[in-house]
């Protein structure tokens, strides 16, 4: 069945989410290299004007959906390595985050070289559009109090939250050419059903990839890769794409387009139990088999993160 294109929007007003991808060695000294160095590099990144906010995610398993994958849980704390490290970096538009990474350049190579014992893999930068989101506020348990009851002087709703200790799943999806408008409509209506209908469902996004940062992943040119060692001496800052930054992400985008679905539940638990309802529900089967396996060429393929820490009033400037 042929799809609607969706229109190439590299000018958009939806935020940016730049994904920092990395697999580390799953061991102890991974978690203290973590805590010491990921705060130096989120005040660094934050100095720069059209930051919004981060999230640094930790993966704890994936979603065996339908039985695929005998060999995943839904809790792999233990025994997944290497592990998944994913930074997001909220940013107003994509050439701030470059910017950022441009005038940074020397900081960010010192302070990532003190974490590259621990990586297996990485570090990637790709850079999303927010297409579309219905997420809640990220909240403390302490503050729910105060909320609720304001909410009830006010005569609104009880609102979702995120509390701190909430179960990300991340769906990455690779879409047929022609098809991405349809797809985007397919996953706006799973996920207002799986809103309406799954117990434990905080919210979600859809992230259109629009490129990948070469500063970013340390994809350097030649001279500069052949030159950088794991200590502090940053090679001089050059990429096959050029010296400066660009309005636009340098590296394209993939082709058949990706897309991640980021959703947030409660529990790992209830995430299985939500999205196991496209398989067994009458009507979400329907909605999640026309709307979106029907037009992918790859996936869904699920992976279950955890919140390390996180900047979350980026959520503010997201338009549902």
């Amino acid at each position: 069945m042929p799809g609607t294109a969706a229109p190439t929007r590299q000018d958009t007003h939806n935020p940016i989410i730049a994904i920092n991808m990395a697999r580390i060695a799953n061991r102890p000294e991974s978690y203290e290299a973590m805590h010491k160095v990921g705060s130096k590099v989120c005040i660094t990144t934050a100095t720069h004007p059209g930051f919004l906010g981060f999230d640094q995610l930790l993966q704890v398993g994936i979603h065996p959906m339908a039985g695929r994958y005998g060999g995943g849980a839904l809790d792999m704390r233990e025994t997944l390595n290497p592990i998944g490290m994913f930074q997001y970096t909220v940013w107003k538009d994509a050439r701030s985050h470059e910017e950022m990474h441009y005038l940074q350049f020397d900081t960010i190579y010192e302070l990532c070289s003190h974490c590259l014992a621990m990586v297996v893999e990485g570090p990637w930068e790709p850079l999303y559009e927010i297409t579309a989101s219905d997420l809640p506020p990220s909240i403390g348990l302490t503050d729910v109090p105060s909320l609720m009851m304001g909410r009830a002087a006010a005569q609104k709703p009880v609102p979702k939250l995120a509390l701190p200790n909430r179960t990300i799943a991340l769906g990455d999806h690779s879409v047929m050419h022609g098809h991405e408008g349809a797809f985007e409509q397919g996953v706006r209506d799973t996920m207002a059903w799986l809103m309406a209908h799954a117990p434990g469902m905080l919210g979600w996004m859809l992230l259109k990839q629009i490129g990948v940062s070469a500063i970013g992943s340390f994809q350097l040119d030649p001279e500069g890769m052949t030159k950088a060692t794991l200590g502090a001496n940053p090679p001089k800052y050059a990429t096959n794409y050029g010296d400066k930054p660009l309005d636009h992400p340098p590296i394209p985008a993939a082709t058949p387009v990706q897309y991640f679905v980021h959703m947030e539940w409660e529990a790992a638990e209830l995430a299985h139990q939500g999205l196991g309802k496209v398989l067994v529900n009458v009507e979400a089967r329907h909605i999640h088999n026309q709307g979106v396996l029907a037009h992918i060429n790859r996936g869904p393929y699920y992976m279950l993160f955890a919140s390390m820490m996180e900047e979350g009033t980026w959520r503010e400037h997201l338009a549902h």
